[in-house]
């Protein structure tokens, strides 16, 4: 049906004159009589009845009036929502993440996407590097967020942030007060990790302690962040973080400096090349501006904590 013959109808069932209706339209009197009897035509029934010096609703006509508002309100609502998802405002969007990543600057990253978008509905699905990327190859993710590149041509890989690696001792280490230590300085002790067949992030920073002449005892590997904190702090252990997990740490744990200036961890955000989703790019622009707002806090990461 053409939306104009309703616009008309509209008008016509307000001012119940044709030729006020015609003057409020900008068109003549016979084209608006036509347009009605099209419309008349097309339901199947009359909707006006027609007098010489009066016209009134038929029990037709007078459904349709109380019908049209709500036809109009809710077309002028679908194109506002057309607008809004081409914007990136409606939608859903689901985000992998891995424990350790779930630092600065994810959470105020989606914490002012969900302010800026509320109509966006998205979901956090924790997942280890590999079960992300397949999950991102099947759509079932969008975009997802660990650390160290990763070299894929179906795979946009976009850095957001780097941290300093850091060692993470118990309280009561002997090395935790210290500034600054040597990464071959932990080469006796007992390290927990994460799981190296599943960790790139523990395979690079294994690597980090060859490069220092010493392959480190993992005595024991996990796949929480927080699990790996609580054995550190009970002294289980030692292990190697990225400077932002001091975020995540509850207590009893130093976080000291390397003296590998080199050993810098990356946290990427990663995604499908093809995908041009409005809600994505408006959320990865989030995720920029968040950690482009932070940057600044940088210089301090590297400072030795003790909580």
């Amino acid at each position: 049906m053409d939306l104009r013959l309703l616009r008309y109808f509209a008008v016509l069932a307000d001012e119940l004159h044709f030729g006020r209706a015609a003057a409020r339209l900008h068109i003549s009197q016979p084209p608006l009589s036509q347009q009605i009897r099209l419309l008349e035509e097309e339901l199947g029934t009359p909707l006006f009845n027609r007098a010489q010096h009066r016209v009134e609703l038929t029990e037709a006509g007078k459904t349709l009036s109380k019908q049209v508002p709500l036809i109009f309100g809710q077309l002028e609502r679908a194109i506002d929502l057309t607008r809004c998802a081409g914007r990136g405002e409606v939608g859903s969007l689901a985000v992998g993440i891995i424990s350790s990543a779930m630092v600065a600057p994810i959470p105020g990253a989606l914490r002012s996407f969900t302010e800026r978008h509320p109509q966006v509905h998205w979901t956090l699905h924790e997942m280890t590097p590999t079960e992300q990327i397949a999950a991102l190859k099947e759509k079932r993710l969008d975009v997802c967020f660990f650390r160290l590149y990763q070299d894929d041509p179906e795979i946009r890989s976009e850095a957001i942030g780097r941290d300093a690696a850091l060692a993470a001792l118990p309280a009561g280490h002997p090395l935790a007060g210290r500034e600054e230590i040597l990464l071959s300085e932990l080469a006796h002790e007992r390290f927990v990790s994460f799981g190296l067949r599943q960790s790139q992030l523990a395979r690079f920073l294994q690597d980090a302690c060859v490069k220092a002449r010493f392959t480190p005892h993992i005595e024991y590997e996990v796949v929480e962040v927080h699990t790996l904190l609580t054995l550190v702090r009970e002294g289980l252990g030692v292990a190697l973080l990225p400077g932002s997990a001091r975020q995540i740490s509850t207590g009893g744990v130093a976080f000291v400096k390397l003296a590998q200036a080199e050993l810098e961890v990356s946290l990427h955000a990663r995604y499908r090349a093809d995908d041009a989703s409005p809600v994505l790019h408006a959320f990865l622009e989030t995720v920029r501006e968040v950690a482009a707002a932070m940057s600044g806090d940088a210089a301090s990461a590297g400072r030795p904590t003790q909580n």
